[in-house]
């Protein structure tokens, strides 16, 4: 009796360490019974656009597509900061939504890097009282402690600023060095720069990812890198403001700038652990070669930049621009199928299909698929009419003798079978010893044109402060080859640094304004006379 006791008791015992412990099988079917999508940053996610709010965010295309619920979280104006306050304060509803969420889904960086610039340009407005650079009513004490580029458009006059750009050379180089001065200490962390994006805008997303793993270990949480916008179209640029204008000047630094700054968040972001990367910069550029001030990018097709006015354009994506976001997320996220939803919907409303991008066209294709082709069973009743030809002989008295000839149509058929006769004919070639001499003939370096586009200008400007911000790092690494460190180097000295940036910034203020201009090198030694 005793034995029996045992056993039942052992028994019962494992079945309870069984009950108390979940299995591996247990956990991974609550991993599978997760579904739904958080959207968690900024304007961009909310449809946000100054002429109000988009029809289809990405966040609705891509829970039509995937079947799924969408809790939308994200505020316009949002920086890194408000959204980790938000994830702090969130409520139970909010948790349990994140709690059953399978994806997680950020755009955010955009708003602090945005008042990182803005904040530069108010202070350099606030440096030069004399020059009127703030708009009628407004002084020092209308800025707030954080401005954004909203506050940057209300409260500076831009066309003051781009009157200024255009008064001389001095003023070229000192704007110049003031958006090289931004865009390195938001880019780079260094003896010399702060390096804002890694020092606290990464830092902000990584703390982020970890409060929302505590909540749910298995979600996929994908973070969007940020878009380039400042790419106008250069016939825009030609036809609104003129190739040599002060605006084109400003637009040309301003977006060889972001360029190094966006380019910078999205090699940051991509080396954070624990995250994927939904890289929306390149699916709105969509473009493969060297960008340039004649090959800018894409953006301005998802994005309503070109408006006619700087004070004017929208940085936020429109239609266009969601639907392209919602193919970059649904495409990384991977469970594709043919569509016949809301993503199909959007694509076919937009107008000018025939301008979209063929990077971002490429990756709607992919997650919107190809629809079956329709075979039609049509139960052809192949009505196989035997027409019967009835030849009704008439019977006709008639005293005539008929000669009946009938003509037997023999049919040969010949079977060709296909000869191949293969003629052999063999060449003994004596071959002599050549010597072959290759002569390589070098490109000369063009001085200032570090990418190589026959122009020397300000992006040729911004990359060479780029690489002296590299350069003054901690590793002191690089990226420019051989022959673009000769280009960079325009006053010989053996250095890349901030002073061949502004003699190649004086340089091309010279040759903006003159016809028939010297070359950089005859202008290094000879000045602008």
């Amino acid at each position: 009796m005793k034995k029996v006791l045992s056993t039942l008791l052992a028994a019962a015992l494992s079945v309870s360490a069984i009950a108390a412990v979940p299995s591996a099988e247990t956990e991974k079917a609550a991993a599978a019974a997760k579904s739904g999508m958080v959207i968690l940053g900024d304007s961009i996610a909310t449809g946000y656009t100054r002429q109000g709010d988009v029809a289809h965010n990405y966040g609705e295309i891509c829970g039509d597509y995937l079947g799924c619920k969408v809790s939308n979280y994200a505020v316009v104006g949002d920086t890194t900061d408000d959204m980790l306050a938000l994830i702090d304060k969130m409520s139970a509803e909010q948790k349990k939504n994140i709690s059953d969420a399978e994806y997680v889904v950020i755009s955010i960086g955009g708003n602090d890097i945005m008042q990182y610039i803005a904040k530069g340009l108010i202070d350099f407005a606030l440096s030069k009282p004399d020059q009127n650079f703030f708009n009628e009513g407004y002084t020092a004490a209308d800025i707030p402690k954080n401005p954004s580029m909203s506050t940057l458009t209300t409260v500076l006059n831009i066309n003051s600023i781009l009157s200024y750009a255009n008064s001389g050379i001095r003023a070229q180089i000192e704007l110049s060095s003031l958006f090289g001065d931004i865009g390195s200490n938001l880019s780079f962390k260094n003896k010399n720069y702060e390096g804002y994006i890694e020092t606290h805008i990464i830092p902000n997303i990584e703390t982020a990812a970890d409060k929302i793993k505590a909540v749910n270990p298995d979600a996929k949480i994908m973070v969007q890198t940020i878009y380039q916008p400042i790419q106008f179209d250069p016939t825009y640029i030609q036809k609104t403001y003129g190739t040599k204008s002060s605006t084109a000047t400003f637009i040309s630094l301003l977006r060889s700038q972001m360029e190094i700054v966006m380019g910078s968040y999205s090699e940051h972001i991509s080396a954070v652990d624990g995250i994927d990367v939904v890289d929306v910069k390149t699916e709105f550029t969509s473009y493969d070669g060297e960008l340039s001030t004649d090959t800018p990018g894409n953006t301005n097709y998802f994005v309503d930049v070109q408006t006619g006015g700087l004070s004017t354009m929208d940085v936020h994506p429109n239609q266009k621009g969601h639907l392209a976001i919602a193919a970059a997320i649904l495409s990384k996220i991977g469970k594709l199928h043919v569509d016949d939803g809301l993503l199909t919907e959007v694509y076919n409303g937009i107008k000018d299909k025939d301008k979209y991008p063929a990077i971002a066209y490429a990756t709607y294709k992919k997650v919107a698929g190809e629809p079956k082709v329709t075979t039609t069973s049509t139960t052809t009743t192949t009505t196989t009419t035997t027409s019967k030809t009835t030849t009704t002989s008439k019977t006709t008295t008639t005293t005539t003798t008929s000669k009946t000839t009938t003509t037997t149509s023999k049919t040969t058929t010949t079977t060709s079978k296909p000869t191949t006769t293969t003629t052999s004919k063999t060449t003994t070639t004596t071959s002599k010893p050549t010597t072959t001499t290759t002569t390589t003939t070098t490109t000369p370096i063009k001085h200032g044109d570090i990418n190589n586009d026959g122009l020397v200008d300000s992006v040729d400007a911004s990359g060479i402060l780029a690489e002296y911000a590299r350069l003054s790092s901690n590793d002191a690494k690089g990226k420019f080859t051989t022959a673009q460190g000769k280009a960079a180097d325009v006053d010989n000295n053996g250095l890349i640094d901030s002073v061949d940036a502004s003699k190649v910034l004086a340089y091309y203020a010279y040759v903006s304004n003159t016809d028939n201009a010297k070359s950089i090198d005859e202008y290094l030694k000879t000045g602008k006379k």
